[in-house]
């Protein structure tokens, strides 16, 4: 019996080694987050039972600036709107109509950046470089996360949410500057 487990065991340990290999091997690389240091950030206008909750997007934008800048970005204002990529964020909701109902939301945040597609055979996208291709915004890291709460406890989750997913964000474009600085 113990032999048994023994080479059970042995079995086990290579499958998950060999899985986690293989996970890691086909980890999708966003390579249009290589070089990525400086955005600006957009938040989308609220619903208005959205606002009516005493949310505002001014505090999904300082929120955001904060923790993309504790990650090394920097964050730029609109005047250099078109030299840099755009951080968008969206929450949609829905709410019930008494005070005690539960909200449902859904945040996403999506990079976008000006591209034109390739000639070629290849359908890649590359950053704009001709002037006579008008470039498209195009959204190239996206991300989002959906919950439904109690009123009281929105923010609090809109927050953890939202710092969280930018946070992959981080993790995602660290990722993408360490394949490209090893080949």
């Amino acid at each position: 019996m113990k032999r048994g487990c023994t080479w059970w065991g042995v079995v086990m340990s290579m499958s998950i080694t060999s899985a986690g290999q293989l996970q890691a091997a086909s980890t999708p690389v966003n390579r249009s987050l290589t070089g990525l240091k400086a955005v600006r950030i957009v938040v989308e206008d609220l619903n208005r039972d959205m606002q009516a909750t005493g949310l505002g997007k001014e505090q999904l934008y300082t929120l955001a600036a904060q923790q993309l800048s504790k990650d090394g970005f920097t964050a730029v204002g609109p005047q250099d709107a078109a030299k840099v990529p755009v951080v968008y964020i969206r929450l949609s909701s829905v709410l019930g109509g008494a005070k005690d109902m539960p909200v449902s939301f859904y945040l996403t945040v999506q990079v976008k950046q000006l591209a034109v597609l390739a000639q070629g055979t290849s359908s890649t996208c590359q950053a704009a470089t001709t002037p006579e291709t008008p470039p498209l915004l195009v959204t190239t890291w996206e991300k989002g996360s959906m919950a439904m709460v109690n009123r009281a406890e929105l923010f609090f989750y809109i927050q953890h949410i939202l710092i969280n997913v930018l946070g992959d964000l981080a993790t995602d474009q660290k990722q993408a500057n360490e394949m490209t600085q090893a080949r």
